[in-house]
């Protein structure tokens, strides 16, 4: 199981995971479900719809083959967009089933709330496939800079000894990775960093400053640590690499895929036209929807306030006013800091 890993997902998180892997020469397959990329892997060592100047490390096999993929190793890495996530893993259940045993470790990769119902990406996965070991690897990552070859760190989660077999086929001078074991804690700081993200974006382009920034992060913070209470989590997660780690460079860079969508919001585009145009999923977009509408499909009953959540999801899916949502915002009644609902 060391020496081997399979990487399902060919996009840019999917492609800088599997260079990680094969410079600690770890033999990789990874699927693609675009057959074009795929042969740029295999016959170029590039994958140019993303990383069109970067040469991957030897040690990568594409395939557009899922269970030619899954066969390769005992360790799957789940790196597709959660939008895409049940309709893949559904449409293909026979293939999962016979490759992936109760030997195989099946790392989720993303960061994302599912839609229709809603419900928790790592809880979908363990009820649709009760075979494989489920962990959850997350952190600061943005994929341009990790195929750059510059320093990062990540989490992964899960039980002890399987997150540490994970642990040292990602382990590098480059890219330092921590073992935890809240997988519930990580798994939320995932998905509602990108929804901060979206508002931070707005922010920058509306020029409204860096106390404004902190304050976003800071306030969503406190959020983040109510919803991973509300789970089930531990809010003390949120201080590692999953929580505020991704948080800070979420919220600060314009490489971040759902800065960009604040960012293009902000200039008064529509979500059709920034989604039409972009080449990647913004995770955040349906985070901030299905988080609006999980009181709806799972009850009120200790659900926690989520006023920054709120304003982005009417921003994003309504058309709201971004000025308007900020002025909502800054005068709700007074309070405490340190109230926990």
């Amino acid at each position: 199981m060391g020496n081997k890993a399979t990487v399902i997902g060919s996009g840019s998180w999917g492609t800088a995971i599997a260079s990680l892997l094969a410079i600690n020469n770890i033999s990789v397959s990874i699927y693609c479900r675009n057959n074009s990329i795929a042969e740029d892997i295999n016959s170029h060592r590039k994958n140019s719809a993303y990383f069109p100047g970067t040469a991957l490390p030897e040690g990568i096999q594409a395939t557009g083959n899922l269970l030619e993929a899954l066969n390769h190793s005992d360790t799957v890495y789940l790196v597709v967009p959660t939008k895409f996530i049940r309709s893949f893993i559904l449409s293909k259940m026979d293939v999962w089933r016979n490759a992936c045993s109760s030997n195989s470790l099946l790392i989720n990769c993303t960061k994302g709330l599912l839609l229709e119902p809603t419900q928790r990406t790592d809880d979908w996965l363990a009820q649709t496939l009760p075979g494989p070991e489920l962990l959850h690897l997350s952190g600061p990552n943005l994929a341009s800079e990790i195929m750059a070859g510059l320093p990062a760190a990540a989490v992964v989660c899960g039980r002890p000894q399987a997150a540490a077999l994970v642990q040292q086929q990602l382990l590098s001078e480059r890219f330092r990775v921590y073992t935890g074991t809240d997988m519930v804690g990580v798994e939320v700081s995932g998905f509602y960093k990108n929804i901060l993200a979206i508002a931070a974006g707005l922010l920058t382009e509306l020029g409204l400053g860096n106390n404004a920034r902190a304050a976003l992060i800071t306030r969503g913070l406190a959020e983040m640590s109510r919803l991973t209470e509300y789970f089930g989590g531990d809010p003390a997660s949120l201080s590692g690499l999953a929580g505020l780690g991704d948080l800070i460079v979420t919220c600060s860079s314009e490489l971040s895929r759902n800065f960009q969508v604040g960012m293009r919001l902000g200039r008064g585009q529509g979500l059709a036209q920034i989604e039409s145009e972009m080449t990647q999923v913004a995770e955040g977009v349906q985070a901030s929807r299905a988080l609006h509408e999980w009181p709806a499909d799972h009850g009120l009953e200790g659900w926690p306030d989520l006023p920054i959540a709120e304003e982005v999801y009417s921003i994003v899916h309504c058309g709201a006013d971004p000025r308007a949502a900020l002025s909502r915002l800054m005068t709700r009644p007074p309070r405490s800091e340190a109230t926990r609902s």
